[in-house]
């Protein structure tokens, strides 16, 4: 009969074992204040940070983390196999084609900003800019034109926020958590740009995305289920104002 201290050192050997197996989840994401915040030598943080680990402690994985990384190149990684999930994505049918595209919030991705000198006045003849590669509603640059605004297209939002700082356009429209983490970033736009007091947008949702070719993709039902379970808790609204 083996003694107690051999049964002992065999439940922890296979113990051991069951939590090496432990699948990782390899979550690509940047530093976006007010979401995220990723900092040299520390682990990130954050309300999505959290939403994520229980979505992790839900589905019996490891989540992982990749260094900080645009959001076009975590796509690409996602597409590639190289990481398993991104999140706080717009809907696009490009996006939709593949991944499994899963909402677990609103999004407010057409805020508008303006220079802080600046009186807003939605008037005719208001400089709109939008920016080139960024998802937006189907029909708003119609909405915009109908309504008598002189619409812009920046190449990238440095280019639309440079625009903004020495008044060659009125507002730039843009995610908001994105930008204002690009204005915060920026010492030039910092205190000088702002989130004008108006909202534009209906509610637009926000996803989380994994591969439909990925090593995932045979659970995404589950991941599905623990978003819709996790986002009915209202533990993890991240636009609360």
């Amino acid at each position: 009969m083996p003694s107690r201290i051999s049964v002992l050192f065999i439940i922890l050997f296979f113990s051991g074992l069951v939590f090496a197996k432990q699948p990782k989840l390899v979550w690509c994401l940047d530093h976006v204040p007010q979401r995220q915040h990723y900092e040299p030598g520390k682990a990130p943080y954050g309300p999505m940070v959290e939403l994520m680990q229980e979505l992790a402690a839900k589905l019996n994985v490891d989540l992982i983390y990749t260094v900080p990384t645009p959001v076009n190149r975590c796509l690409q990684q996602l597409q590639n196999g190289e990481v398993d999930i991104v999140a706080s994505l717009l809907y696009s049918p490009q996006r939709d084609k593949l991944f499994y595209l899963m909402p677990f919030d609103v999004a407010h991705s057409e805020r508008w900003f303006i220079h802080k000198d600046y009186t807003l006045k939605k008037d005719k003849g208001l400089r709109v800019s939008l920016i080139k590669g960024f998802i937006y509603s189907p029909k708003l640059a119609k909405t915009y034109k109908d309504q008598g605004y002189v619409l812009h297209t920046a190449e990238n939002i440095e280019q639309a926020l440079t625009a903004l700082y020495f008044r060659d356009t009125d507002v730039v429209v843009g995610p908001q958590h994105f930008t204002l983490g690009h204005i915060d970033r920026n010492i030039r736009y910092k205190g000088v740009l702002r989130l004008a007091p108006v909202d534009q947008q209906g509610e637009i949702e926000a996803h989380i995305a994994i591969s439909r070719n990925g090593r995932y993709a045979n659970r995404h039902d589950e991941f599905r289920e623990a978003l819709t379970a996790i986002r009915q808790e209202g533990k993890y609204r991240l636009y609360i104002e």
